[in-house]
Parts: structure tokens; sequence; C-alpha cells
């Protein structure tokens, strides 16, 4: 799809270095694609300069394999016997295999990249690309000189362009390429997003993507451009880490991230495809006076008797999702979403994620159903002092194991009572914590009381 509904002006793509990591950018590749929006130029640093160089190529199919499939072994040369699900295998057993292999890579200087050598010799016609019409750089450092170098395609000698690519990915440690009797290294000690090499070309519509890698992470200038900023949502995995488990989830956050970030998915934390249908029901709703009877019991007696529903159930929300007029209906899915924690790197539709927290909300029930027949002192002193000691730990809406729509219900269960008791100080405490609980509890009843989705 086009979302513009015209043919625009290409952009310009700046990719971060990171590794691993890299499987963000063919996510959002693929997001890009998708949306219609032209690209003639790339410009990268380590992970990212190879990944331009498919790009400027249009070796796209090849990319998406490479995603797939994808392990360490791709990148390095490593004993077979150290290889586990895609990495190095990391036990007790074979740490002094480990040990050996990387002091002998030391002392040849450095970890064998050939594979990627070898991938890259494959894969990369540079005549295509010279060819091609598109712009290609990378951003590399030469040791030798102690000097970085910013380089394009028409600035590579013929014949060198897979040099300045493996020069642009030698990680420290990795085997440093020699590029005319000159040593480099990873350009990301000079400058991982490389996104005033673009400038300095002369690019003023940018779209870059950083995926937290390591290195010197300089601050932009933006100013007089059209320059889009991509960043992955989540923070997750490491450089070298190959997990295919992390390597699948983070290529889709790459997918999602860059989705949303053009208008295509709704919320902040959470991924959901808009739906006019469910809007204008959800509309329908609020002017019901069954939502106002539902609603009222979460107001504070201050809320203005004048004010409409819509914006007395702003009132709940947290202070992020206040001011997202337009997304009502999808703010209070993400507060529901938030309370059960549900998964964040998946697309929802709308009826999926009602579907999704109805089950959670059913499932934590049934959790809470023990206490039902907890009776004695000594059991609600112990429920008590869990409370309290959950309240004070730090970063304790990220540490704490229950779902917050149990510990809410737990709460008031166990603890209860008018305000100024102890339990209305606990609740009080989570409610804190977690600013979504309101605006989530209200939303549930109105998804359980008038159905919004009829199954």
């Amino acid at each position: 799809m086009n979302l513009f509904g015209k043919k625009e002006e290409p952009w310009c793509l700046v990719l971060s270095g990171g590794g691993a990591k890299g499987v963000y950018h063919i996510g959002a590749w693929k997001a890009l694609r998708e949306l219609g929006i032209e690209v003639n130029a790339f410009v990268g640093n380590s992970i990212g300069a190879i990944i331009a160089g498919f790009l400027a190529q249009g070796n796209e199919e090849k990319l998406y394999f490479i995603g797939d499939n994808i392990s360490i072994d791709y990148l390095l040369k490593i004993p077979e016997q150290l290889m586990e699900k895609g990495g190095i295998k990391m036990s007790f057993k074979n740490m002094d295999s480990i040990g050996r292999f990387y002091r002998d890579a030391l002392q040849s200087g450095g970890l064998d990249t050939s594979p990627l050598k070898k991938l890259l010799d494959e894969s990369i016609d540079e005549e295509q690309i010279r060819n091609s019409g598109r712009d290609l750089g990378v951003v590399t450092f030469n040791i030798s000189d102690l000097k970085a170098r910013e380089v394009f395609i028409e600035e590579m000698e013929r014949g060198t362009l897979i040099d300045y690519l493996m020069a642009s990915s030698a990680f420290p440690g990795f085997h440093n390429p020699v590029i005319r009797g000159k040593k480099y290294i990873d350009g990301g000690v000079y400058d991982n997003i490389p996104y005033r090499m673009a400038r300095a070309r002369g690019y003023r519509k940018i779209i870059t993507i950083d995926i937290s890698g390591m290195g010197v992470n300089k601050r932009p200038n933006i100013e007089g451009t059209n320059t889009i900023y991509i960043k992955n949502s989540v923070n997750m995995g490491g450089v070298l880490d190959f997990n295919r488990e992390f390597l699948d989830s983070f290529r889709e956050l790459g997918y999602l991230d860059t989705m949303k970030t053009f208008g295509a998915l709704k919320g902040l934390g959470y991924f959901i495809t808009p739906d006019r249908k469910m809007e204008k029901r959800f509309e329908e709703i609020l002017t019901d006076p069954l939502s106002l009877a539902l609603l009222t019991p979460y107001l504070k007696e201050t809320d203005e008797e004048s004010h409409s529903v819509d914006m007395k159930i702003r009132s709940l929300l947290p202070p992020s999702m206040k001011h997202n007029r337009a997304d009502l209906l999808y703010s209070l899915l993400e507060c529901c979403a938030v309370i059960f924690r549900l998964e964040k790197i998946h697309q929802y539709s709308v009826e999926e994620m009602i579907e999704t927290i109805r089950e959670r909300q059913k499932k934590e029930e049934r959790k809470l159903g023990f206490l039902d027949s907890v009776r004695s002192r000594s059991e609600s002193r112990y429920l008590v002092k869990v409370i309290k000691t959950v309240l004070n730990e730090k970063s304790v809406r990220e540490n704490l194991n229950e779902a917050p729509y149990y510990n809410m219900r737990f709460a008031e269960k166990i603890l209860g009572g008018p305000a100024g008791t102890r339990g209305a100080v606990i609740i009080k405490g989570l409610l804190s914590i977690y600013p979504e609980l309101q605006g989530a509890l209200f939303f549930l009843e109105l998804i359980n009381k008038m159905l919004i989705i009829k199954f």
C-alpha cells in the first residue's frame, strides 16, 4: 500500500550498526516496501553497511533468506563442536575449548570472518550496484592512520566494495580487513549512526533506523530536513545474540515499529491495526446512559459535570495517553494490555485484542479463586506483608511476578476497606505504580457488560 496516495520524492535510508540486531533493519525494510515508500540512497555502518549493500543492489530476497536463517557461523568461522542453536555453546564443560578458540583467534589477528566474506562474494554484485542509479555509502575507521573514512560508492576503487563492507563491519576482536595496505575497524568507533554523512551528501529526506548498537552515537542536527527516526521500542538482545527466537522477534519488531512510525498501526507500547468500524461502534456505546453509569464510580468528586463522557474517560488515563484525542479506543485497549501483560511484539486486530483480554481476565480470576478460602489473621498478615514488600521494591512495575490486574484484585479481596484503612493505602499505591489500572478496569466493565464485540 502507499499511504501517501501519490509518488513521493525518494528517501535516503541510514542504517546503524548493531551486529545480530541488524535483523531489525530487515523487518523495517519490509514495512517500508509495504508502505510504498521509495528509497534510492543507502548509508550504513557495520551490519547496517552490509544491509545497505544488499538493498542498493535490490537483492532483498537474499536478504530475507539470510534473516530467516542467519546464525553466528554466517559471520565467523566457529568449530562445529562449539555451535548450538545458531550461537556459541556456553557451558562449564566446554569452557576450555572456548578459551582456546579465542586465544588462537587473537594470536592470529582476530576472529576469522571468512564466512561473511564468502557470503558477500556470493551475494553482492558491485557492478550491478554501480549501474543501479542508487547511492551507497559506508563508514569505517582506518586504524593505520587513526582517522575515519566515510566513503561513497564512486570513491571506492573498483573491486573494493566488499572490502569496504567488511571494513565497516570489522567489530573489535574480529580480523582487521586491509585495503591498499591500510587496516580498518568497525565504523562504530567513529559514528555508529552515519546520519551526518547523509546530510553532508546533500540528502534532506532521511529515514534513520537506530538499533541500539555499540559505538559512538552522535546526536544528529535535523534542522532544515525531513527526518524520520525509527528506534527499537523494546530493548532486547545483544550484538552477538543469535538465538533464533530473539532474531525472529527483533525482526518483527523492526516491521511493527516502522509501520507505527508511519501511522499504519495504533498504540504506544503495543501495535493495533486501525479499525474504523470498531471505532464507530465504540463512539455509539459512549452515548448510551449505561456507559456513564459504569464510569461514575471511577471518577473523582472534582470531575466537572459538564465534561463529556469522552473527557471523563480521559481523566482515568496515564498522562502519556490523555491527549490522544482520536485514539481513545486504542488507549483503553492498551491499558488493558498492560495490566494483563499481553505479548508486545505482535500485531493485534481490535477484535483479537479484546478477545485476548477477556480470556486473560478469566484466567486471572480463576487464579484468584483461592482467596475466598483465606480467612485466618495469620494468612491475612502474611499477604499484607507480601504486598508491602513488593511496593517497596525498586522497579516494582517490571519486577512483580503477577500481572497488575491480579495484584489489584488480590489487594481488593484481602484488604479492601474504607478510605484511610490499610487496604485503601495499598490499593492507592498500586494505582500509582500502574496508572493504566483505572482506565483498564472501566474498559473491562464496558467490554463485559455492553458487549463491544458480540461473540
